[in-house]
């Protein structure tokens, strides 16, 4: 059989030696869900039901690309959303997708759907 699971496939690597693992999909962070509620004057209410996918954004340490959607819709729709590409082929289910930067709490975000906001 030759089962070694305690060595690590060398194939399996990215070339720098860092596997980057996607977050799973979370509530919004505080900095974006702020933006949403007071800069963009969303319902409160209607935000804080949302979901959210990050990756980190390459070449910085605290900023991170978003996509956020509503898990109803995901639901009816029979998506599992595992992390941040599972999106990739449903981007009809994105409702706002962008960046934002946990240090100088900097958010920006571009309305992919209108009927859903």
């Amino acid at each position: 059989m030759g089962w070694k699971f305690w060595q690590k496939n060398q194939t399996s690597a990215p070339a720098d030696g860092k596997a980057q693992r996607l977050s799973k999909p979370s509530d919004l962070p505080q900095e974006v869900g702020r933006y949403l509620v007071v800069d963009q004057g969303l319902d409160p209410d209607w935000v804080w039901h949302l979901k959210c996918v990050k990756k980190p954004m390459e070449n910085a340490k605290s900023a991170f690309d978003v996509r956020i959607f509503s898990p109803a819709t995901t639901a009816q729709h029979d998506v599992k959303v595992r992390d941040y590409t599972s999106l990739d082929d449903h981007m009809d289910l994105v409702i706002f997708a962008g960046w934002y930067d946990k240090q100088t709490r900097h958010v920006q975000l571009e309305r992919l759907i209108r009927e859903a906001v």
